[in-house]
């Protein structure tokens, strides 16, 4: 290879290089020029709501579960079979009306059996009552006799004496009067012991008339009435069943007597407790899907450890179709609370903060939090005191994950900034 050949293949490469250079250098000096356009703020898109101040009630949200203070579970007082149940449970009974009949064949044999026992001892105490009213009668004439006889042997004595009569005579008189003394002491034996014997008849007799009682008792009991109006709760037995003396037969609860026992969180505990002192609560309680009217009726008289709260007890006063042991939510409205602002829950951030609307910028308000109160539309809003805040002031009511004092906003309704 001649020296031209190799002094070209090392020029050739560093004239490639040269002329792609320069192509670069040419195209980046021809290039048009970009005018830079300025950087504007960005505003954020916000609902905003005028406010009001004034007197607005709180609504306290509770929750607890139905229960019934007044329930029975009724039981067998006797032995017997199951001859009809007239309920089925979750029925409603009216006080007094039956509920299961025990078959009675058995309980009223025994109840002729205590009422023969009684006419016996009945039949007995009449007896002995006139038995004792002849020997008082008998006795009256035995002392008589007794008199007669004494007499008698006085008048042979004195005959004798003057030998008119024989000394036999007198002999006989005397042993007549000693018989006629024994039959007097017999006959006063009788009639003393006749209050003991009348005693002992009369009180077998009040016990027969006691046994008998309890036997018309027990069968009157084989019939299970309602003790007061109420529902049916639990059906233990059928007919057919052989039940034993305690033995459950069904349980039941009284309508009228409802409660919905709830726990009263501490920070809402004292406004709870005046707006009772003053009888100014209004609640209302949703069972099921159903509102039913409550009323605070007691607090409890007990608190758990490690419980956050004392519990209240609302009493129900119109139960329709309730089941006990429901879930229930109670809104109760308390007394009002004065220089107030209510607001869209939208409108608090982190629960103690609001932002109104300056010149288009959010502002930052600490807000106390009163509790829940009840918007014009109807739907719960926070209520809360600001005192930094002033009538007409207008307050975003738009959650912005980006929220932050001074941040620009741009209002889609509610007229201007202020």
């Amino acid at each position: 290879m001649s020296l031209a050949r190799r002094s070209l293949k090392l020029i050739l490469p560093l004239l490639i290089l040269a002329g792609a250079g320069f192509a670069v250098f040419m195209l980046l000096a021809t290039r048009p020029e970009t005018v830079a356009e300025p950087v504007e703020e960005r505003a954020w898109p916000v609902h905003v709501q005028p406010v009001t101040i004034s007197a607005h009630q709180p609504v306290l949200n509770l929750q607890g579960f139905l229960e019934a203070p007044r329930g029975a579970t009724l039981r067998s007082a006797v032995e017997g079979d199951v001859a009809t149940v007239h309920v089925r449970e979750g029925d409603r009974v009216e006080e007094g009306a039956l509920l299961v009949e025990l078959d009675d064949r058995e309980l009223r044999l025994t109840l002729r059996e205590r009422e023969a026992e009684v006419a016996e001892l009945e039949a007995q105490l009449a007896l002995e009552r006139r038995q004792v009213a002849s020997n008082r009668e008998e006795l009256a004439i035995e002392e008589r006799v007794l008199e007669l006889a004494a007499g008698e042997l006085k008048r042979l004595q004195d005959l004798a004496e003057q030998e008119f009569t024989p000394r036999a005579d007198v002999d006989r008189a005397q042993r007549e009067l000693e018989e006629q003394r024994l039959a007097v002491t017999s006959r006063m034996l009788a009639v003393a012991g006749a209050d003991d014997r009348l005693s002992r008849l009369e009180a077998q007799l009040d016990r027969a008339s006691a046994l008998r009682d309890r036997a018309e008792l027990d069968r009157q009991r084989g019939r299970i009435k309602a003790p007061f109006n109420g529902r049916v709760a639990r059906l233990d037995v059928a007919r057919g069943d052989r039940v034993m003396p305690g033995e459950t037969l069904l349980a039941m609860y009284d309508l009228d007597s409802l409660e919905i026992r709830v726990t009263v969180p501490t920070a809402h505990l004292a406004r709870l407790r005046l707006s009772a002192a003053l009888d100014g609560s209004e609640a209302v309680a949703t069972v099921d899907g159903q509102q039913v009217p409550v009323q605070l009726s007691r607090f409890g008289g007990q608190v758990d450890r490690g419980v956050g709260g004392v519990e209240a007890l609302f009493a129900v006063t119109e139960a329709e179709d309730l089941v006990l042991g429901r879930f229930a939510t109670v809104w109760l409205r308390l007394p009002a609370e004065p220089d107030s602002v209510l607001l869209p829950f939208e409108a608090l951030y982190d629960t103690h903060r609001i932002y109104r609307v300056i010149d288009d910028r959010m502002d930052a308000l600490d807000v106390e939090l009163l509790g829940e109160a009840t918007l014009p539309d109807g739907r719960r809003g926070a209520l809360v005191r600001v005192p930094d805040l002033r009538d007409g002031d207008l307050v975003v009511t738009t959650q912005l994950p980006q929220a932050m004092h001074g941040l620009r906003v741009r209002m889609l309704d509610n007229g201007p900034a202020r």
